[in-house]
């Protein structure tokens, strides 16, 4: 509900439910429909057009420009189905971590750091969050089923001054399980000597088709969960409406030769999407009118 009422107060909201094409082409459509109405009337005598009140006409512009904006007031999910293809993408505004879904893909770094003690993982990042939720803690358990999925896996060893000392290549995937769900713990970023992670918008992409590959080879046919990635803590400098763009546009490519999820649905964080503004509408507009399937 926060959402709703902070997203009446952007700019973005505004310009999207008057501005826009879309929105005038609305106030058009139901200022035409009352005009239509009103020709009707008189034209069947049932009311004669010399007894309209001239005043009239603003609160025909009202009622237009209200048909406009609330078709498009806040909301905090938006869906697309591609036409003619069992194919859906979500958008949706929420905790992925509440997620119904029973896959979830949880971005992480390429040494695949789990230890939020001595702060190199932050305990309200995702990995962060998933450690303390659903791992109770237990550090020592994500980290010998990640050891586990990674066996077979070729790594470097590196010389860090903390943390583990086997760097895995970019994209590299790591199923955990717990509760019931599969976790995609996907290597995307690098953790520098400040324990900084950083990533790159080649490094997300190079990633994500590597984990589609891995789902598709190796996970249960199930709805995947997504969130933005590498747009907070990856420090990547692109809004978060194009790299949801991105990561739908490569699940896309990755179906295009067999179907190994029906629905994608993408996360993003509710402190986010408002700060950030950040219109469902539009980026539904996107996956409508631009995304290549």
């Amino acid at each position: 509900m926060r959402y709703f009422f902070s997203s009446l107060l952007t700019f973005s909201f505004w310009g999207y439910a008057l501005f826009s094409w879309q929105a005038v082409r609305g106030m058009l459509a139901v200022f035409g429909a009352i005009f239509l109405i009103i020709q009707a009337l008189d034209f069947f005598g049932i009311y004669q057009s010399e007894k309209y009140d001239p005043r009239w006409f603003w609160g025909f512009l009202t009622l237009a420009i209200g048909g406009s904006i609330i078709p498009r007031l806040p909301v905090a999910k938006v869906s697309y189905k591609v036409p003619k293809k069992d194919l859906c993408f979500d958008v949706v505004v929420g905790n992925i971590l509440e997620s119904r879904c029973l896959g979830i893909v949880i971005s992480t770094n390429t040494t695949f750091d789990t230890d939020i003690a001595s702060g190199i993982i932050a305990q309200d990042s995702l990995q962060g969050q998933l450690t303390t939720k659903y791992f109770r803690g237990n550090t020592a358990e994500l980290d010998r089923q990640i050891e586990e999925a990674l066996a077979d896996v070729p790594h470097e060893d590196v010389n860090k001054a903390y943390g583990k000392a086997k760097a895995y290549p970019m994209g590299t995937v790591a199923k955990v399980t717990t509760s019931g769900k599969d976790f995609y713990l996907v290597a995307m970023a690098e953790l520098n000597k400040n324990k900084t992670a950083q990533s790159s918008v080649q490094n997300i992409e190079s990633s994500l088709e590597k984990l589609w590959a891995y789902v598709a080879n190796n996970a249960e046919f199930t709805d995947i969960a997504i969130p933005i990635l590498g747009t907070a803590r990856g420090r990547i400098k692109l809004p978060r409406k194009k790299m949801i763009e991105k990561i739908a546009q490569s699940f896309a490519d990755a179906s295009a030769d067999r179907i190994f999820s029906n629905r994608l649905v993408i996360y993003v964080r509710p402190e986010d999407a408002a700060k950030y503004n950040v219109n469902l509408f539009e980026i539904k507009d996107y996956l409508r009118q631009s995304l290549h399937v």
